[in-house]
């Protein structure tokens, strides 16, 4: 489990890198990038380790951080690819990035030493995947013993943050606390009293998270077990996304193997969107865990599938950003992006263009797959109700229904006429206004080449029409909630206005926070 030799370092082929600023990428070119990220999870474990070793009483009252290492590298050795497996997994990914920052002063969570002390869970998962025996100390948080990868074991009657005695013996763990004892069969898939097993999504080995501590984007947070309506309802959606998203070159960019999606969070649900009354829809992406994404429940597998494309497009630019400086960002929030409200700084507003180049990939496919498929043998004239574009500018239909036929092609349509304009107006932001890397610059120039050959694609012009419109709308009004004018410019407006005078010529402006 040690990083690769010097002389073995990662070099990333142009030809790579190029599919990868393209929007899109090949297995190969992705599997790199796995690659690569493991290297960089091994070195982080590595200096969390020296960091724990710096501090002795971190750990108190479980032991050194140098007793659970001991028990996962004996693991390691009994079953190589079971704990690299584990390592390498979202959960620990999101718990060393946690700690390190924790460590280094930016990040807060519960005492130091129950933080800290999860190492000791992900060395008794170690040792169960290993099928080696234990008996060591680990942390709980209102009686409970979050097992990543696996679940969440439990001991009634406890509150706040503890410890317990965990002694493993074949299938068997049995937990000790507060003059308690459980058994729990961590290897079990079954729901027991003391024992809720980790969700993976039907025939898949991808986790529907409601467990872990780790599994938000900040602070550690309690698990929340999904009910079983709900879990069954996330599990039609992923089976409609990923119908949505079979067929086609799977390296273009909208396309997108299900199986480089490692983890889905559920995320919370805000409570408006676009159109009020509406939940809206939130999702979000950390570069601690390749292939993990938070993301609230979409009204249907066609919004859950733009999600997974628009998130793992976060996942694969996250990864270059760890092997590729593309940005001087002074984090200046400054800029306009079309899918936003606020001004963002570069990186971000580069992370915007990576993501929404993929999602108007997914909508051109989309829009291609229906018209191959339906042909528009519904009726339909070829319009869209005015009265739906705002609902339209999330995914599916106006009402939250499923669309058919013509009715969906003509809203992938628009979805795919709307993102090329907005995505390409921000490249063209980040390539004359961004401080740019050699990297960043190629980046731009594939993201720029992808964008242009899509607007030359033919749209129904009464969609391209109401695409220009919602663009300039929402462009309008983020100018209006963001610019300011100077006391010089807004005395000359003034005066010709009162004059009947044309307006003098504007200044440029810095985004102002309303």
């Amino acid at each position: 489990m040690e990083p690769r030799p010097h002389d073995e370092r990662l070099r990333m082929p142009g030809a790579w890198f190029d599919e990868l600023a393209a929007g899109g990428g090949s297995a190969e070119a992705v599997d790199f990038l796995v690659r690569a990220e493991r290297t960089r999870r091994l070195m982080l474990l590595g200096e969390l380790l020296d960091r724990l070793d710096e501090q002795p009483g971190a750990l108190a009252p479980l032991g050194p951080a140098e007793a659970a290492w001991r028990l996962i590298a004996e693991a390691a050795e009994a079953r190589p690819e079971a704990a690299e497996e584990l390592l390498m997994s979202p959960q620990v990914g999101c718990w060393t990035a946690h700690m390190l920052r924790r460590l280094h002063g930016t990040a807060d969570g519960p005492p130091l030493w129950a933080d800290a002390g999860h190492l000791f869970a992900i060395a008794l998962v170690a040792r169960i995947r290993a099928g080696l025996d234990a008996d060591l100390p680990v942390p709980l948080r209102d009686g409970g013993l979050a097992l990543p990868t696996l679940g969440l074991a439990r001991i009634g009657g406890l509150q706040g943050f503890g410890s317990a005695r965990a002694r493993l013996r074949g299938p068997d763990l049995r937990l000790t606390a507060g003059g308690r004892t459980v058994l729990v069969r961590p290897r079990d898939a079954a729901w027991r009293s003391h024992w809720t097993p980790a969700r993976t999504f039907p025939g898949t080995s991808i986790w529907l998270d409601d467990l872990d501590p780790y599994r938000d984007l900040d602070e550690p947070v309690a698990p929340e077990p999904l009910p079983g309506a709900e879990a069954e309802l996330w599990h039609r959606l992923f089976g409609e996304a990923t119908a949505v998203l079979a067929g086609g070159p799977a390296s273009a960019p909208g396309r997108l193997r299900i199986m480089e999606v490692r983890r889905i969070v559920p995320g919370p649900t805000a409570p408006s969107g676009p159109v009020p009354g509406d939940p809206a829809e939130v999702s979000a992406t950390t570069s601690d865990a390749f292939g993990s994404m938070l993301v609230s429940r979409p009204a249907d597998g066609v919004g859950l599938a733009e999600a997974m494309v628009h998130e793992f497009q976060h996942s694969k630019l996250g990864a270059l950003l760890h092997l590729f400086p593309l940005v001087d960002d002074d984090g200046a929030e400054v800029h306009y992006a079309p899918w936003r409200a606020d001004p963002r700084h570069t990186t971000g507003l580069l992370h915007g263009a990576y993501a929404f180049t993929g999602v108007t990939g997914f909508w051109r496919d989309r829009m291609a797959d229906l018209t191959d498929g339906a042909g528009g043998q519904d009726g339909t004239n070829g319009t869209i109700p005015s009265g739906a574009m705002d609902a339209m500018d999330r995914t599916g239909a106006a009402d939250g229904t499923h669309e058919t036929g013509g009715a969906a092609a003509e809203t992938a349509a628009f979805h795919f006429a709307l993102r090329r304009l907005q995505t390409r107006l921000v490249i063209r932001t980040l390539l004359t206004r961004a401080r740019l890397t050699g990297p960043g610059t190629r980046l731009l120039h594939g993201l720029a080449g992808t964008l242009d050959g899509w607007l030359r694609e033919d749209v129904a012009p009464s969609v391209a029409a109401r695409a220009r419109a919602a663009a300039l709308s929402h462009h309008v009004e983020w100018r209006l909630r963001n610019l300011r004018c100077g006391d010089q410019e807004r005395t000359l407006l003034v005066s010709a206005y009162r004059a009947g005078a044309a307006p003098p010529p504007a200044a440029g402006h810095d985004a102002v926070p309303a």
